[in-house]
């Protein structure tokens, strides 16, 4: 079980280098995240309330784990690793409002998934309840969403459904990235063969690498930006593989009993 007081960082590298993250890029990560964390802190308690200490940094790979320790006590009534969870994730589902969050703190996360799909892969960031928030491209767009919010949108916009919303598609489930926690996937649709992005939990959803290449019903929570009235991006909660429905032989032995039945009334 992790502690209540950690955090952990990972960074996964690009494809052209092998998947090798790039020392100057981790470094620039890790920096980020260290500085985002002491934001939330002076944030949370008006103040620095905590240190934040080197627990593990695992040997060979962008991986690193980061403890809280009280440096002051009349200040550390908060943690501020909850508070940066807490605005990480509602940034990912773009639940917050341009007058409820701290825009600093909204920046540090925005810089955390700058240079994502281009310098590296993506990361992913594990809190202390088991949450996986994965760093990527599309937090970079939601970030960015959030601090443009009032912009006048160009003439001719087509506004449709913007939020989160819980639904069930149709598709053929195509692998991108199966590394690390959060896996990432792309859902051809059934119905039109739209590709909508999808990111699983693999320590929730065990099943999801048997269902790669396969026709599949999600479930979970789809994103929706406003831009088209499909979603973005689907958290997928549930998997289940579509059987062949075209094979007679599943009614084999089936109408039985109703043949013997029509025998019994013909004797009669």
């Amino acid at each position: 079980m992790a502690r209540a007081d950690e955090i952990s960082f990972v960074v996964h590298g690009l494809e052209v280098d092998n998947g090798i993250v790039r020392a100057s890029v981790f470094a620039k990560k890790l920096r980020t995240l260290v500085s985002a964390l002491e934001l939330a802190d002076r944030i949370a308690n008006e103040g620095a309330g905590h240190r934040y200490m080197l627990a593990d940094l695992s040997k060979g790979s962008a991986s690193v784990r980061l403890r809280e320790k009280v440096r002051n006590q009349k200040k550390s009534r908060r943690s501020g690793i909850s508070l940066f969870e807490e605005t990480t994730e509602a940034i990912y589902t773009r639940r917050l409002r341009p007058a409820s969050f701290p825009r600093p703190l909204v920046d540090k996360v925005s810089s955390l998934s700058f240079g994502a799909a281009k310098q590296f892969s993506h990361a992913e960031l594990a809190f202390p309840d088991n949450k996986v928030i994965r760093i990527d491209d599309y937090l970079a767009r939601q970030a960015e969403a959030i601090t443009s919010a009032g912009t006048v949108m160009p003439e001719g916009w087509a506004s449709f459904f913007d939020g989160i919303a819980i639904g069930s598609f149709d598709g053929v489930l195509k692998e991108i990235d199966a590394r690390g926690t959060m896996l990432r996937g792309k859902l051809i649709l059934s119905a039109g063969g739209i590709e909508v992005d999808c990111v699983m939990n693999k320590d929730r959803v065990p099943e999801a690498r048997d269902c790669f290449d396969k026709r599949v019903i999600v479930e979970g929570y789809a994103h929706y930006d406003g831009s088209e009235p499909l979603p973005v991006r689907i958290d997928v909660n549930m998997i289940r593989i579509v059987g062949d429905d075209a094979n007679l032989s599943r009614w084999r032995g089936a109408f039985n009993s109703i043949a013997e039945a029509v025998d019994d009334q013909e004797e009669w």
